[in-house]
């Protein structure tokens, strides 16, 4: 699998935002993955992972899909997500999302969110607008 770059203030992959979640993103073929361990930080109710947390990795591998598939950077314009089940804290979540349809300025992706067992949490589709390429080197500059 390879790392995949990231901006160093981002809440989901920031390397420098001390109340981010500093995950590391990577890619295998098509494919952007993650793996997240939540701890006390990421509840909700209880022992259980607050869903906005889930719902912004999700968000976040997403719009990797477009880095990797087209080498462009995207932004979101709109998100479906279902939760299947509660996400406990302590268990690994494994996040997988890839992209299904091209349609040049607007790209459309899934992503699914479980458990090592391969118990599905949730599920989310995205669709994500490609930055214009007079902006793209710039937001590039951004990228460690």
């Amino acid at each position: 699998m390879e790392s995949l770059p990231g901006y160093r203030e981002c809440f989901v992959c920031g390397k420098n935002n001390p109340i981010g979640l500093n995950l590391n993103i990577y890619r295998e073929n098509k494919i952007v993955k993650a793996e997240f361990i939540p701890d006390s930080r990421h509840q909700g109710f209880p022992g259980i992972v607050h869903g906005g947390i889930i719902f912004s990795i999700l968000d976040e591998l997403m719009g990797r899909t477009a880095v990797i598939n087209k080498g462009v950077l995207t932004l979101t314009v709109e998100i479906k997500i279902k939760y299947r089940k509660k996400a406990h804290l302590g268990k690994k979540i494994i996040f997988n999302a890839y992209m299904v349809k091209d349609k040049g300025r607007i790209i459309e992706t899934e992503a699914q969110a479980c458990l090592e067992d391969r118990t599905l949490l949730a599920e989310a589709w995205g669709k994500f607008f490609v930055i214009p390429q007079d902006r793209q080197k710039e937001m590039e500059r951004l990228l460690t």
